[in-house]
């Protein structure tokens, strides 16, 4: 596979790559990055690909042991609960802040979202919805209107990434559920109503958590029957 150098720097797509991978389970918890075989796939140097876990470093989805390796990051019900408490405080503080400053416009490009979520959902194509929302996040960081908010949450979305998509293939109908807290937020937002759109999300972000921590649960027996 040929990485494009068009849209960004070639680290930042490995890391891109590498990203996905991880979040759709073909890189596993717990498992050995075999860097020789990732350059060669992707057919780029051992020093981009170096380059990249330094990326997947930082967002907590890898961790590089000094002359033994990388591996990919486990996952934890602890570490979902405290992911799920802290990120989605952020996002409801973020939803109120888009019903409260939102300006002419900047509402049309996130309302078409809801089609494309509608059409994933008629597909029944988790990973297009998954990937849908996850790509609009960096446009709905603008309601911030801080950079360090949207930073730090940015910094963390690989993360929670893995967990919603696990929560999304445990429980399917969680699709649906998304498409539906879109488009009460998008309405909360709409009509400048910031408690109900702080409200809509933190609901949701609970519910979420809920189901990775069964999902988890899951893993954690199957793992112990061996």
């Amino acid at each position: 596979m040929n990485l494009s150098f068009a849209t960004a720097p070639l680290s930042e797509q490995i890391a891109e790559h590498l990203t996905k991978q991880i979040v759709f389970g073909t890189l596993p918890p717990g498992e050995k990055v075999n860097e020789t075989y990732w350059a060669n796939s992707l057919n780029v140097s051992t020093n981009s690909l170096r380059e990249a876990i330094k990326i997947l470093e930082s967002k907590h989805l890898v961790k590089v042991k000094p002359r033994r390796g990388t591996w990919v990051c486990s996952v934890s019900q602890e570490q979902a609960k405290q992911l799920y408490d802290f990120l989605f405080m952020l996002f409801a503080e973020l939803a109120a802040r888009a019903a409260n400053n939102w300006q002419e416009d900047e509402l049309e490009e996130l309302a078409k979202i809801l089609p494309l979520l509608f059409e994933c959902y008629e597909k029944n194509d988790i990973a297009g919805g998954h990937q849908i929302v996850f790509e609009a996040l960096p446009q709905m960081l603008a309601f911030a209107r801080n950079d360090y908010m949207a930073k730090t949450i940015m910094d963390f979305v690989p993360l929670l990434q893995r967990y919603s998509y696990l929560a999304l293939v445990e429980e399917t109908s969680e699709l649906s559920v998304s498409l539906a807290t879109f488009q009460q937020l998008l309405s909360n937002v709409m009509q400048r109503n910031s408690e109900a759109a702080a409200a809509t999300i933190l609901k949701y972000g609970k519910a979420q958590c809920q189901i990775v921590l069964g999902a988890l649960e899951k893993r954690k027996q199957q793992a112990e029957r061996g």
